[in-house]
């Protein structure tokens, strides 16, 4: 490695540190309050954009160097900013029915253990229904304890994004996967389906 590249890379650490710097002082300077409010009006994507255009006119850093940059920053303000619970998701899948009893999608299902996501705050079903008229219900349904009532959601007539209550999803492998029906025998889908589980 050439004198140039390693004084390149020693220029580049310490804008680095630079901007670290600044945030800790920045965490220092705010009342807890002012934080809450800072993270409510700019999420990850707003600070993405803010520290891109903080770094945009530094020269003699490439593309790739720079977005090294955005990462460390961001995440550091999330930190500061004290965020909100990370939310993941589990795809679950699709189908449709006419029946207007409870009907297990094939395909629509996941086995995992809900321990794997570590302090789970909570757990939310959310599908995307389907109906050319009459109700279309959906829920999610455990293999082996029958199904949740808490997760179950409905809609009449035409397209919604539905989130179920809270789903109390006990630890150990399970296999959840989705029932649908219909209110009056016309043909009813879920379009889209996921466990939304929020961890603290």
């Amino acid at each position: 490695m050439s004198y140039q590249n390693i004084n390149n890379n020693r220029q580049i650490i310490d804008r680095i540190n630079s901007v670290e710097i600044s945030l800790n002082s920045f965490r220092q300077s705010v009342s807890n309050s002012t934080i809450q409010q800072f993270n409510n009006s700019c999420d990850a994507v707003c600070i993405r954009k803010l520290v891109n255009e903080a770094i945009a006119s530094v020269s003699g850093i490439t593309k790739p160097q720079k977005d090294q940059v955005v990462e460390r920053v961001v995440e550091k303000v999330q930190t500061v900013s004290g965020s909100s619970p990370k939310t993941q998701y589990v795809s679950l899948g699709a189908g449709e029915t006419t029946r207007t009893e409870w009907v297990t999608i094939p395909g629509a299902e996941v086995t995992f253990n809900i321990n794997d996501f570590g302090k789970v705050a909570a757990v939310y079903f959310e599908a995307q229904l389907q109906s050319a008229s009459g109700k279309v219900y959906a829920r999610l349904y455990d293999k082996n304890t029958g199904p949740f009532l808490d997760s179950e959601v409905s809609h009449s007539a035409g397209d919604a994004k539905l989130i179920s209550a809270g789903v109390n999803i006990s630890g150990g492998g399970r296999t959840i996967g989705v029932q649908l029906k219909s209110e009056i025998q016309q043909p009813v889908k879920v379009l889209s389906s996921r466990l939304r589980i929020d961890t603290k």
